[in-house]
């Protein structure tokens, strides 16, 4: 077999995925949800030692699926979920998700309701300050920049329009879930200059422990890039 490397991604989404399993530490013998999979990258990961169900609605990203290890992998979008039995899973991901959807009651209620009790649900989302430092000190985009204070949506190249909603929306949308967790990640790559060294392993692994040991002090978390959200159900 020939097994993908994280070295195949760019700089900032290894470093991305990097700090987000460490934040979500080992996982053994669980059964996942992985809502909104992508390329599988995460999948993957967790499958090695996991049961895990994958769902994608676009299929430009399943084309080049990450699967080293084996998943069920499902092309559809929330409406597959609503197939699924009621408290199925031990634990659910929704990364990078919910920023370009309209209904986000409506998946999270979904997605609670395949949750067991006392699962975990792991949401990765954009945090708009971090967005504001990155637009005012790597692109030197003041009027991005300002639109962003005045409460505008930002956009990401590939998905469209970035509808920002805040942390503790989640639990508004759906009661049952406990926020237990919550961790920056990069707050530091968006400031950092010297893009020539991002790929490096040895720059990428001072970059992780830094970024670990900020991740839930509260002056580094509010200006990180993403928020990692990690809730429980009642």
């Amino acid at each position: 077999m020939n097994m993908r490397k994280l070295t195949e991604l760019a700089g900032w989404e290894r470093l991305l995925k990097k700090i987000l399993w460490a934040q979500l530490g080992d996982m053994k013998d669980k059964k996942i949800l992985d809502f909104g999979s992508g390329e599988g990258i995460t999948a993957n990961y967790f499958a090695k030692d996991n049961e895990v169900v994958a769902v994608e609605p676009w299929e430009e990203m399943l084309q080049n699926r990450w699967k080293d290890y084996e998943y069920l992998q499902i092309q559809g979008d929330i409406s597959a979920v609503a197939e699924m039995k009621e408290n199925s899973f031990d634990v659910v991901f929704c990364h990078n998700v919910l920023e370009y959807i309209d209904d986000k009651t409506q998946i999270v209620k979904e997605l609670c309701r395949v949750l067991k009790p006392g699962g975990m649900l792991s949401i990765v989302k954009h945090n708009r300050a971090g967005r504001v430092m990155q637009m005012a000190v790597l692109l030197d985009d003041f009027e991005k920049a300002h639109d962003l204070l005045d409460g505008k949506d930002s956009a990401a190249s590939k998905f469209g329009a970035i509808r920002y909603y805040e942390d503790e929306s989640v639990s508004n949308w759906e009661p049952s879930l406990k926020l237990v967790d919550s961790f920056g990640i990069r707050t530091f790559w968006d400031l950092q200059q010297k893009q020539e060294k991002h790929s490096l392993d040895e720059w990428q692994d001072k970059m992780v422990e830094l970024e670990m040991r900020v991740s839930q002090m509260e002056e580094f978390r509010a200006i990180a890039f993403f928020h990692h959200l990690v809730f429980e159900k009642e």
